[in-house]
């Protein structure tokens, strides 16, 4: 199964859970040549969020071959509110 960013799914202990996305963890890496030697990949994701995102203190990181034992199918594609620094307070 491939976790996709911003895709809410169905997890078996905790319900729905948006995944935030997947990321590598290397032990070394070379930016020059774009290369490194990969230590493990991590799933970012949070069971609590709202329309502008995950709540703070909220997201969590499992190693992505342990998540994937306990989610199941797409619920749905998580679109958040777009947020600005020129939109007025009310």
């Amino acid at each position: 199964m491939n976790l996709t960013e911003n895709t809410i799914y169905r997890h078996d202990e905790l319900g729905e859970v948006l995944v935030l996305g997947v990321h590598h963890i290397f032990e070394t890496y070379d930016p020059d040549s774009a290369d490194g030697r990969l230590r493990s990949r991590v799933v970012r994701y949070t069971a609590e969020w709202d329309d502008y995102g995950p709540m703070p203190s909220s997201v969590r990181t499992t190693p992505v071959d342990e998540f994937r034992t306990v989610v199941g199918d797409t619920v749905r594609t998580w679109e958040g509110v777009e947020w600005s620094t020129n939109d007025p307070l009310d």
